[in-house]
Parts: C-alpha cells; structure tokens; sequence
C-alpha cells in the first residue's frame, strides 16, 4: 500500500544526501521525543540505520510505546533502544533521561497536532506544545546535546489555528535560544501520508464501510509527503542546517483533498459518486483553504541538495521573552481564552484567530455581563 500511497503525492519522492547524515549520527546517542508516533517511530527505524550509540525513546502513550521498543529490539539487535515514559511538560522527568543517557543529539517529534482539537483545547496546546517544547530545549542546553531538532508544520506560516500558532512560537523560542552554543534547527513540512490520525486513514476507514467519504471543501488543499521521505528530511536538517535555522522541503504543488479522496477511491477499486459517494461537510475550526511554507516575510537560501532549502532572517521577538512566558503561563492557569489569543498575537503578529475561538471570546465576555447584572440585581436591598 505504501507505495500506491507514494503516487498519491504528485510529485517525485525524496532521496537525500546519506553520507552527511550518517556522519551526523553515527556513533551518537540520539533522543527521540514522540518516540511511538507516526514521526518519532520512523524516525527511530531510520537512525538505526545509520549506527548511533543508543537511541532513546521517549513517549508517554505507554502501549505504543511497548509496541516500537519490540520492534526496535527485533528488528536492530545491534543497536540499544531504551524506552522511557514520560510528558515533555514534566521537566523533573526529562531531567532523568538526560542525565541517565547523556544524548548528544535530540529530534523533538512531541505535540498535539490535530487542529481542529487544539482549537477547542487552547491551553492544553500551549501548554504541550510551547512550555513541553521548551522544557526539553532547555534540557537539551543544559545537558550540552549538541543539536536540537524540532519537528514544525507548514500551518506556523501565517497560523489560523492554535495549532499552527503553537508551533510559530516554538520555532522563535528557539531562536531566542539560540546563543553560538549548540544548534536549534526547526524543520518544517506539510501534511504526512498514512500518518496516525491522518486524512488517509479517516478517507481509508470510511471506504472500507461503504461510505460516503467526508472532506470539508471542494478547494481544500494541502502539501503531502510520505513517512519516510518526512523522516529523511529532519535527519537531512540535522546534517545540513545551522542554528537558528528552518529548514523546508520544496513539496511541489499542493493537492486538492477532493482528488486524494477520488484517487483512494479508485485505488480500492470503486467508483468515486457511484459506489462511494462524496459529502462536503464544510471548513473546521482554525483551517483555512490553501497552506504555506514560507511567508514574504522570510529569506530563502539553497542548500546543496536541490529540494531542501533553508529560511533565514532576523526572527527574534524584540521585547522580553521570560516576562511574556510568565505571563502565558499564568493564562494557561486562569484559562482566559482572551488573554490567550492576545497574547500569542503579541509573539505571532501574523496569528488570525479563528472564527471558532472569537465566538469563545464574545460569549464569555457575554456570559460574564449577565452575571455581573444578576450580582448587581442580588445586591440591592
């Protein structure tokens, strides 16, 4: 299936420059957060191949990660794989494992992605997704890894979503931590094929009972990639970029999600309006139509391989980084969800809250006028 999965992205897959990522790995202990998901696991299957000293897998679903740590076992014998739980948020914990493994280097796969979700769980995105982040940067720095890969998405551009809007902060933390020492490197891409929660596998289930395929817009698009080809890339990050960099595929033309739900169709041998029919349900909270890699905004310069390209530029927040962190953390704690898009606006100047969380906004504000009107009716005498 993987490889009619391939023809599904429109474009020829990507083979990357190997000798510098084994160069980049060989010999090193390398930590992998999200160990057991989609990414994490690919990538644990792909630096395997390259001869590290250990790989160590941190996840905090702990079946699937009973699952990747056999699989590991059996599959590279030669190479030690430790498995440990735990939450990036919990930063006693990421303590252990550094000090226990001492990793050299750190592809922090970690994060609540689905956008939709976040959109209705704000604070539990910021919280995994900006503060998990930076826990394990910040372990990183104080361990001495000598490069820090952070796994980023195409929705940081121009962000509509919490989710997007997570990861745009993430990527400027990390500039912000960025000093001379060791590398940060974010790499972004678009949507992955197959991946756990994935279009593919909603579209495939779907099929599989009889219908109808569900896709939000007849002009939705996005860019895909395969598992492999996404995992290659952040290996190729590691080898090629700097600090303070983002690296990004060039991933084609995107795709129109009504095509890949027709496509799948026919490779299941059906008729696409026929034996499955095909329902628009319309645009869900925090998406919008078309996705980005890049914005204006950003400096693009080639690397040595023709399909990785590498944005740089003067990204860092011009005011005082820990005050604005102390603060979102103390709105992740009141749950203000105004404060919340107020301030990720403040650090993202190019954020627009979605319609979905606007509507949060207002009926709260609303919410907490009839209460004060009846506080006010419950105090006269």
């Amino acid at each position: 299936m993987q490889s009619k999965l391939k023809s599904l992205v429109g474009r020829e897959t990507v083979r990357l420059e190997q000798t510098l990522i084994r160069a980049t790995i060989k010999g090193r202990v390398v930590l992998v957060t999200g160990a057991a998901g989609s990414i994490g696991a690919e990538l644990c299957r792909q630096i395997a191949r390259f001869g590290p000293a250990a790989i160590v897998g941190f996840e905090i679903a702990e079946s699937p990660l009973f699952e990747i740590n056999r699989e590991m076992r059996h599959a590279y014998p030669n190479v030690p794989f430790f498995a440990e739980i735990g939450n990036v948020q919990n930063r006693a914990r990421l303590n252990e494992v550094f000090l226990k493994h001492r990793p050299e280097l750190v592809y922090h796969a970690a994060a609540y992605k689905h956008v939709p979700l976040m959109e209705e769980n704000p604070f539990e995105a910021i919280e995994n997704n900006v503060f998990g982040t930076l826990n394990v940067a910040r372990a990183a720095s104080e361990y001495e890894v000598a490069s820090f890969i952070l796994i980023s998405s195409d929705k940081a551009v121009r962000p509509t979503s919490v989710m997007g809007a997570t990861k745009r902060v993430s990527e400027l933390l990390l500039q912000n931590l960025q000093n001379g020492g060791m590398q940060f490197i974010a790499v972004r891409f678009g949507n992955v094929l197959d991946s756990n929660g994935s279009v593919i596998r909603i579209f495939k289930k779907q099929i599989a009972a009889g219908g109808p395929v569900t896709v939000t817009h007849p002009e939705m698009r996005r860019y895909f990639m395969t598992i492999p080809e996404a995992c290659q890339l952040v290996l190729q990050a590691s080898a090629v970029g700097a600090g303070g960099q983002i690296c990004v595929l060039d991933m084609g033309q995107p795709i129109k999600i009504v095509d890949l739900a027709r496509n799948l169709i026919q490779l299941a041998g059906l008729k696409p309006d026929e034996d499955i029919k095909i329902e628009f349900t319309g645009v869900r909270p925090g998406e919008k139509l078309f996705e980005e890699l890049t914005s204006m905004l950003d400096d693009t310069v080639p690397t040595d391989h023709e399909q990785v390209r590498i944005f740089v530029g003067n990204l860092k927040p011009q005011f005082d980084i820990d005050a604005w962190l102390r603060s979102l953390k103390g709105i992740c704690t009141t749950r203000n969800t105004a404060r919340l898009v107020a301030a990720l606006k403040e650090m993202v100047i190019d954020y627009t809250p979605s319609q979905y969380l606007l509507k949060e906004i207002e009926d709260a504000k609303d919410g907490g006028l009839q209460l004060a009107g009846k506080a006010e009716q419950h105090s006269i005498p």
